[in-house]
């Protein structure tokens, strides 16, 4: 079930009444979360919450086991090993066995040799990457300090937590706790604020990224011979765009429900058209997985610790992984690829002294790699990522070929970075409004919004970028 389908929208009015009724009564708000989320879940396929609720299982008996250790006495690192390699495995076996088998398969077939892989038919789980990460955090956490494990409800919870279930941002077990352990757990935090994000969030997705993906972006990429270059450029502007407005506005939906539930999620975007350079970028897109690579795999591989050239080396090899985390796929391994080089070309430049640009020509030149790289992950295959970069160099006049609208496009574009300079300022006015008008001014201005987005938003219900990974 979606999170922006007109069913979950009932179920909401219908849950949260009864779930701010049961404040204070922490054993009762922590099952009915725990139900919600597995309902939600076995609404996409029964079978995936049966899944989790044995996965959930297994990563809690691995931190009872390292605390028990713990308490004999004993330094025991086992559990914690045992539980990072089920998790790699288990995520591997879900999600990339077959892009490794068919690739293994293309190599030996080259050689002259049969492949002795077998097929493996499975459906990798929705939120799989996602989930599987927050055990990682889970595991790390409490194998560094074995005493903090916690109950096999807890870990149900945290493991089903439905706001960030299907698609994040990425809970850190530590952070998690430490809101479950606050004075009042399950009290709604921020109404405004969160009222605010919930209705900037579905705006975002149900109308602006719609609109790109319906006029912009999917028809150039899927007949990007029946376009000049100037409606590939724009496709391609588009879909930087799209992709912002479809998980940004995800993210903000997401927060927000968290808010009315009493938890804090962690940022994910801090304005990322507005980086400086690579580097910055990756400090503003997607931060909760970006901030997990640094920490759980760019760190233990070494950092920055053992010279500049192997540092560069643990960048790439980072990014890669991120590529790779989002799909099983070479055009994700490429898209990876390109932003270690790229991040690797900054730290060279950086070291050379290269690196002071004004922000008028470090902004826009960041965008366009950013756009660029882009492609490949928005493309099904390297082979038409290709053909649509080659469709930039075509000079044939617009007569005879498709067009995208333009008007729009540059009207959206303009709007959206005039007020992505001032993004924190119109959502600290808009919180205050919000809280001085008061609480059923702002439900009544809610349902008119409900309804204003509903209007202009798609037929059907639109499914997000990130529930793919």
């Amino acid at each position: 079930m979606s999170f922006v389908s007109p069913e979950f929208g009932l179920l909401c009015v219908l849950f949260f009444p009864l779930y701010w009724a049961l404040a204070g009564q922490t054993s009762q708000q922590k099952s009915l979360l725990i139900v919600s989320g597995y309902a939600l879940y076995a609404s996409w396929v029964p079978e995936f919450a049966l899944l989790l609720a044995v996965y959930s299982t297994v990563v809690w008996w691995l931190g009872a086991m390292m605390q028990f250790e713990f308490r004999q006495r004993r330094v025991v690192r086992w559990p914690m090993v045992l539980g990072l390699w089920l998790c790699g495995s288990f995520l591997v076996l879900l999600k990339y066995y077959e892009f490794v088998r068919a690739t293994c398969q293309t190599l030996l077939m080259k050689l002259g040799m049969a492949s002795v892989l077998p097929a493996v038919d499975v459906v990798a789980p929705v939120g799989v990457s996602f989930f599987t990460f927050q055990a990682v955090t889970y595991l790390v956490w409490v194998g560094r300090a074995p005493h903090k494990a916690r109950s096999w409800s807890d870990v149900m919870l945290f493991l089903s937590f439905w706001p960030t279930l299907f698609a994040g941002p990425i809970l850190r077990a530590e952070s998690f706790f430490a809101q479950e352990d606050s004075d009042q757990p399950g009290q709604p935090r921020q109404v405004s604020r969160a009222l605010y994000w919930i209705g900037l969030g579905l705006f975002q997705k149900m109308v602006l990224a719609s609109w790109l993906a319906e006029k912009v972006v999917d028809p150039v990429f899927k007949w990007p011979e029946q376009f000049a270059g100037g409606s590939v450029a724009a496709a391609m502007l588009g879909y930087s765009l799209q992709i912002f407005l479809d998980f940004g506005g995800y993210t903000l939906i997401v927060s927000g429900l968290a808010l009315l539930l009493g938890y804090t999620l962690p940022v994910n975007f801090r304005q990322p058209y507005l980086a400086l350079n690579v580097q910055d970028f990756w400090t503003r897109w997607h931060v909760s997985l970006s901030s997990f690579i640094r920490d759980y795999i760019y760190i233990p591989l070494g950092g920055n610790r053992d010279g500049w050239a192997r540092t560069q080396v643990n960048v790439v090899l980072g990014m890669l992984i991120s590529g790779l985390w989002h799909g099983a796929s070479w055009t994700f391994v490429v898209w990876g690829l390109l932003h270690g080089l790229a991040v690797v070309a900054y730290n060279l430049g950086k070291a050379l002294g290269l690196d002071a640009w004004p922000r008028w020509l470090a902004i826009p030149c960041t965008f366009l790699f950013v756009t660029l790289a882009w492609v490949f992950f928005r493309a099904e295959s390297l082979d038409q990522a290709l053909l649509v970069l080659s469709r930039l160099l075509d000079d044939m006049p617009q007569e005879g070929l498709a067009a995208v609208p333009w008007w729009p496009l540059g009207l959206l574009c303009t709007v959206f970075w005039g007020l992505s300079f001032w993004a924190e300022l119109v959502e600290q006015w808009v919180v205050a409004t919000l809280d001085r008008v008061g609480l059923w001014v702002t439900m009544a201005t809610m349902v008119v919004w409900m309804f204003v987005v509903i209007a202009l938003g798609p037929e059907g219900v639109p499914g997000f970028i990130y529930y793919r990974f």
